[in-house]
């Protein structure tokens, strides 16, 4: 083996490493946003479960392939996901919509195991990013005020996606560069929202509230009922 190759070796680790640090943690300040605030405008609680979801997924390819080193992480991204569904639901995000697709693609992945086998499950698992973030994009661009958004935690999933889009191109993994594309993009577009609104009024009914009482309310990154109302899809 090459010094270059045995070099690019060490890099892809590294980067694996770091990734995988920032996968772990990425949900904790919108889960530590909510908790503080109560303020769900502009967060998808599908994403959450969806998230729950694919990680069931990976586990059962996991297991299938033997991976078993790979398997905590899996484990530990369902918990973060599963408290920060928790704490959605806590602050009034409506949960029928959210569970039921979750479901479906928990469903959907699985069968697929059983019945196409690992090939089968792959190929789902190349897509089931897209899966679980199509609601947060949705979710954020249909929100007058989303103030909910933890700019952090999108932050923090730009990096990691680019990381592992990284990773894939060093060690030819398609189904990573895939990841870490759909990431980037959604990510990208998520925080985009967050700066175009971030200078936006809050709005009652109809009408723009005073601007005293809407910079007490930004203050506490708290935005009232508007008139599109922010529902966690």
């Amino acid at each position: 083996m090459s010094v270059m190759a045995t070099e690019s070796i060490d890099v892809a680790m590294a980067i694996a490493i770091v990734a995988t640090a920032l996968t772990l943690v990425c949900g904790w300040p919108q889960l530590r946003r909510i908790r503080r605030t109560g303020d769900v405008s502009g967060v998808s609680l599908s994403t959450a479960t969806l998230g729950i979801a694919a990680e069931a997924g990976w586990l059962v390819y996991l297991s299938g392939e033997g991976l078993w080193s790979a398997m905590p992480e899996s484990v530990l991204t369902i918990g973060v996901d599963l408290l920060v569904a928790v704490a959605l639901l806590r602050a009034g995000a409506r949960g029928v919509q959210a569970a039921g697709a979750a479901g479906v693609w928990c469903g959907v992945l699985v069968g697929s195991r059983f019945i196409g086998g690992p090939a089968s499950l792959a190929v789902l698992l190349s897509i089931t990013y897209a899966v679980q973030l199509a609601p947060s994009v949705w979710t954020a661009w249909r929100t007058w005020c989303p103030s909910g958004l933890a700019t952090h935690a999108w932050t923090m999933r730009l990096a990691q996606s680019v990381l592992w889009g990284a990773y894939g191109a060093l060690r030819g993994d398609v189904p990573l560069l895939t990841l870490g594309a759909i990431g980037s993009a959604a990510s990208v577009a998520v925080l985009a929202r967050i700066v175009a609104t971030r200078g936006r009024r809050p709005l009652i009914g109809a009408a723009t509230i005073e601007p005293a009482a809407a910079d007490a309310l930004l203050a506490t990154d708290a935005c009232p009922p508007m008139v599109e109302p922010a529902v966690a899809a």
